[in-house]
């Protein structure tokens, strides 16, 4: 999954002429608290609704200001979990694309990198959802896989947490609806099963698997 199988280009980048009380606009516009500012086709950096309201004249132009710009952005060849990890660090709205030249080519939307997502086979299969307490150094997804696989299931996807300094949670989609058996097989060999997603809420809270996922990480 790379970024290049996802950029977007329904608005273009502004430029640093541009009025801050324009940026401000556009961005009620789209919806959205972030813009990417390029000048000469060159990508300057990320422009954010708080740091626009920071500024005293917003009839200034976004050039008397540049110390304000973020410097977050993305190759198009690389892998999408990148892209998503920039995204939380930074809680962006938008994420620029870059090509090896550093020029803009488009952008990455949060909300559409759900959707795309929930079109995987791993969140669209249907299954539950069990989540282990692991401490890292007892972290192995081949013994993991094998108590899975003893129990006649599949392994369709995984999310790793991290919880703690020594422990990070182990997120498993699991192609069974009925996880019952697999957690008695996790809690004899002492794994600490500290959530399940089954049928039930998939059934009263969710409209399908990926949608419960989501909600469990918060996404």
């Amino acid at each position: 999954m790379r970024v290049d199988e996802h950029i977007l280009n329904d608005f273009n980048a502004l430029d640093i002429t541009e009025r801050v009380a324009d940026l401000l606009l556009s961005m009620e516009e789209l919806k959205i608290n972030h813009l990417p500012i390029v000048h000469e086709g060159l990508y300057l950096g990320l422009i954010s609704e708080d740091d626009l309201l920071d500024v005293e004249n917003i009839e200034d132009s976004l050039e008397k200001h540049l110390k304000v710009l973020k410097p977050y952005s993305i190759s198009a060849d690389d892998h999408i979990y990148a892209a998503i990890k920039t995204i939380a660090e930074g809680n962006l709205t938008c994420l620029p694309v870059l090509d090896p030249g550093k020029k803009y080519i488009g952008y990455l939307s949060p909300q559409e990198l759900v959707f795309d997502l929930g079109r995987q086979v791993s969140y669209s299969e249907a299954g539950s959802v069990i989540v282990l307490r692991v401490a890292i150094r007892d972290y192995y997804i081949s013994k993991i896989s094998q108590i899975v696989e003893s129990e006649d299931a599949l392994i369709l996807g995984l999310q790793l947490r991290q919880d703690g300094n020594d422990f990070i949670r182990v997120a498993l989609k699991i192609n069974q609806q009925d996880l019952s058996r697999i957690v008695k097989s996790f809690e004899r060999f002492e794994y600490d099963v500290v959530e399940v997603f089954h049928q039930a809420l998939f059934d009263e809270d969710a409209a399908d698997p990926f949608e419960a996922l989501v909600k469990y990480l918060n996404i």
